[in-house]
């Protein structure tokens, strides 16, 4: 997969649809490893952050101090590579999308990104 198609400044009009569905055949690609249950843990996190920034008085001021936090995903995400419970297109996958986390609308898109990975993973999980 091409990751620099996953662009969350400016949203191109398939980020959500072909995109996402690239992304998560892309993470799909090792059978015994990426399971729902620790993408899952992954997806929660982001969630958490999101509501947090979402739900502050002054999201520009909440995103500044939950930033270094969610920046911080990427090192759990490398280590739960350590561990073999996710292999390198997630960990590459996972890292372009919380690399481009800069501001609360940033943060948005790549929590609906990543809701829409995982929408068509358990979907193709389904069809095999």
């Amino acid at each position: 997969m091409e990751l620099n198609k996953i662009k969350l400044d400016k949203l191109e009009i398939d980020i959500f649809s072909d995109t996402a569905r690239n992304a998560a055949e892309h993470i799909s690609q090792n059978k015994d490893k990426n399971k729902s249950t620790q993408l899952r843990k992954f997806y929660d996190e982001l969630t958490m952050w999101h509501d947090k920034v979402f739900q502050a008085a002054s999201r520009e001021e909440a995103y500044q101090n939950a930033a270094p936090f969610i920046q911080m995903l990427k090192a759990k995400a490398a280590y739960s590579k350590g561990r073999k419970h996710v292999d390198d297109n997630f960990v590459d996958v996972f890292n372009q999308i919380i690399g481009q986390i800069h501001s609360p609308d940033s943060l948005k898109n790549a929590k609906l990104f990543f809701e829409a990975v995982l929408g068509f993973r358990k979907a193709n999980e389904e069809k095999k």
